[in-house]
Formats: C-alpha cells, structure tokens, sequence
C-alpha cells in the first residue's frame, strides 16, 4: 500500500516558507525511518484566466510505503 504526507509551509508566499515545509519533511523522514517513493512541490493557484493566473509554491507531498508488501 502507499500513503502520503503532506508538509505546509509556516510562512505564507515567501522562499523561506517552502524551505520550513522540506526541513519539516526531512526530520519526519528521519524519525520514521520511511523511505520516499516521490515527493512533490505544492502549488496553489491564484488569479483569474489563463493570463491573469499565478501560482506559489506552499509545501511539499511525501509518497511512501506502508506496512510489507506482498
């Protein structure tokens, strides 16, 4: 089975928000002993239209294992 974890960033909008979210995300790793199957940049949306529309990167999504497989 897979899973995810999703980490968010503390600081709203700014690089150093994205950065608390992935030193969040290591320390989990460490203390759980999980290994990543992928782990992705959080975006949100904002804005109206195709031209209008921006984007902010808020966290970061973990996938991993859980339990044995077979």
């Amino acid at each position: 089975m897979i899973a995810f974890r999703d980490f968010f960033s503390a600081v709203k909008g700014g690089p150093e928000g994205i950065d608390q979210a992935l030193v969040a995300s290591n320390e989990w790793l460490l203390r759980s002993g999980v290994t990543p199957l992928n782990i992705e940049t959080l975006t949100k949306a904002t804005g109206g239209g195709l031209v209008n529309a921006t984007s902010r990167d808020i966290g970061v999504r973990v996938w991993y294992v859980v339990g044995a497989a077979g």
